[in-house]
């Protein structure tokens, strides 16, 4: 099932929408239900963040909101980060942005949070919404209303006219017949197994192929899905001056040279800046290049689980193993990962560099039985302090559970966790083949549980317990942890008070080893209250809420969860995180 996104619309965007057809979105975005309280133009601002440095928003001034649901194929990533290299380290995300953006992966506006994410370049999905906020109106107005590949926009502004583009075949669905690939909107049932494929052309000699002129001067036709023999997204990842990138339109030049639009998957603003990309928006860099100066391109299809067909089933594993053979008779010195010669992936657009094609993405969702068993080896003669010793029998369920959600052909997978008295946060995501980063929502309970013990067991009488932990799991095996028992962590809600104080109840510090953030939280938390942490005490000396364990106390606990973009709930207590 999708959900509804919402995303604060640039007036330059909102005119190419209404007036050319524009089908595209890409930025920051927050679930729609969970921002529905904020309905006035001050709270949309401070809630998308849009006070950033050349901002042609105002709280004062009408803003344009729209509500788009999430497509199957697209990539919804946690805006996770920082506004510094420093920000960055200290959160684990990929983000480095310009304020007012925080990091902490929700936005805020008074007393209203929800989770922050941000889209991939995609489609539009047909019905998305186009609303008016103005200062003093009671209701917004809806002044656009997208219909889909065939009619585009309707324009509730201009008399209910409609604009439509040809739409790019490298963003958004597409489908594959004998005659030809056609950009496509899928219409599916409630387990989202398609059923009616609308496809359009825009050139001549459609009328001979079956295709039905429209009032919008588009020619479409409609199938049944089961006579539509593939539906997929074409997604051409590369790489420009280093960065990873995907192309998202591609044309001949006068001279027959191809050039192509390119988005950035860096999450980078210095990069993007450096590099002089088009800001399109806060977290949207793109930019117009040869296809020449690219390298690294890899032509692959994301193909979510419902559209697959049995020949599509078999392409895939066939693509599989002609990247594993590749792999294996790379030359000598080829970095790690680097794309060997090939055929192009089917349905590449023609003219496309041949490279091999990696699995194609598809949606993150448990493994199952068929979840690879992790070990957890040695670290050498590293010694039995070190975490990948000490922390085997923990470390060795989290990258489990890693497995088990990670989506098909990842690169790295990743979970941060915070933890503070009774609260704990975490988060975790995976890196695709083409670079991409996609969230992990639905962690195995148990992986919350090894952490909570991990962080227990971890304790050093003097020195207290960590406060950040990031463990990563690369394809190749290799597993590493880092471990912060210093830095002050950006908590995505800000923490209760007394928190400090239990955590030191519990973990014990010396002076020496209080940082001076901690000293300071602390002597508020004194002053606040001065009698009693948030949690009373167990017999076994741990505070109620989340125990040495991962299961819960029999006094009072904390829990904060978080809608994700797929329905599913990102727990935010240590011992159920998921």
């Amino acid at each position: 099932m999708s959900t509804m996104l919402q995303k604060a619309v640039t007036p330059q965007m909102s005119a190419a929408y209404l007036e050319r057809g524009l089908d595209r979105v890409s930025g920051y975005v927050v679930p729609a239900a969970e921002a529905a309280a904020v309905t006035t133009t001050e709270g949309l601002f401070e809630l998308h963040g849009l006070g950033f440095d050349g901002t042609p928003f105002a709280p004062d001034k009408p803003i344009d909101v729209l509500h788009q649901a999430t497509s199957p194929t697209a990539v919804v990533v946690p805006a996770v980060g920082g506004t510094d290299e420093a920000g960055r380290r200290a959160t684990g995300g990929p983000f480095l942005e310009r304020p007012p953006f925080a990091g902490t992966g929700f936005a805020t506006s008074g007393e209203v949070s929800v989770p922050l994410f941000w889209l991939e370049h995609t489609r539009l999905t047909p019905g998305a919404r186009l609303w008016r906020f103005t200062p003093g109106a009671a209701e917004p107005e809806l002044i656009g209303t997208y219909h889909g590949v065939v009619f585009g926009w309707q324009n509730h502004l201009a008399g209910d006219t409609f604009k439509v583009i040809p739409a790019s075949k490298f963003v958004g669905p597409v489908a594959k017949l004998a005659d030809g690939t056609f950009a496509a909107d899928v219409r599916t049932d409630d387990d989202g197994v398609p059923t009616v494929v609308t496809i359009v052309a825009h050139g001549a000699g459609a009328e001979e192929h079956g295709f039905t002129q429209t009032k919008a001067g588009t020619w479409a036709k409609q199938l049944p899905a089961s006579q539509v023999p593939e539906l997929f997204e074409i997604h051409a990842g590369a790489r420009w001056h280093g960065i990873p990138v995907r192309v998202v339109d591609q044309w001949p030049g006068q001279d027959g040279e191809q050039f192509c639009r390119v988005s950035s998957l860096a999450h980078d603003a210095d990069i993007a800046e450096r590099l002089h990309m088009d800001k399109l928006d806060a977290g949207v860099y793109e930019s117009t290049v040869p296809l020449k100066a690219l390298t690294d391109v890899v032509y692959a299809q994301r193909i979510p689980k419902a559209w697959a067909k049995e020949g599509q089933l078999s392409k895939i594993a066939e693509q599989q193993q002609r990247a594993a053979a590749a792999q294996t008779a790379a030359p000598a010195g080829a970095p790690a990962g680097a794309p060997a010669a090939g055929a192009p992936a089917p349905g590449a657009p023609a003219g496309a560099p041949a490279a091999a094609a990696p699995t194609p993405g598809a949606p993150a969702g448990p493994g199952g039985s068929g979840a690879p068993v992790v070990r957890v080896a040695p670290a050498g003669e590293a010694g039995a302090d070190h975490p990948l010793n000490r922390f085997a029998p923990e470390l060795q369920r989290v990258a489990q559970g890693l497995v088990r959600v990670a989506p098909t052909g990842w690169t790295r997978a990743r979970v941060l966790c915070r933890m503070t008295g009774s609260r704990g946060e975490i988060l975790a995501g995976a890196t695709r083949p083409d670079g991409s980063e996609v969230a992990l929502p639905a962690l195995p309970g148990d992986v919350g549980k090894a952490l909570a013990e991990m962080r227990h067991k971890g304790y050093e009488p003097g020195k207290g317990a960590w406060f950040g932990a990031l463990v990563t799991l690369e394809s190749s095996g290799r597993l590493s942890v880092r471990l912060d028992h210093e830095h002050e962590q950006q908590w995505a809600k800000p923490l209760e008070p007394g928190q400090y104080t239990e955590d030191l109840r519990r973990y014990p510090r010396d002076p020496e080893h209080i940082p001076d953030w901690l000293r300071q939280a602390l002597d508020r938390e004194a002053a606040s209250q001065p009698s009693a942490g948030p949690t009373a005490a167990q017999p076994d000396g741990t505070a109620g809420g989340a125990q040495p364990d991962g299961t819960a106390g029999a006094s009072e606990s904390s829990t904060d969860s978080a809608q994700q973009p797929d329905g599913t709930q990102r727990s935010q207590q240590p011992g159920d995180p998921a």
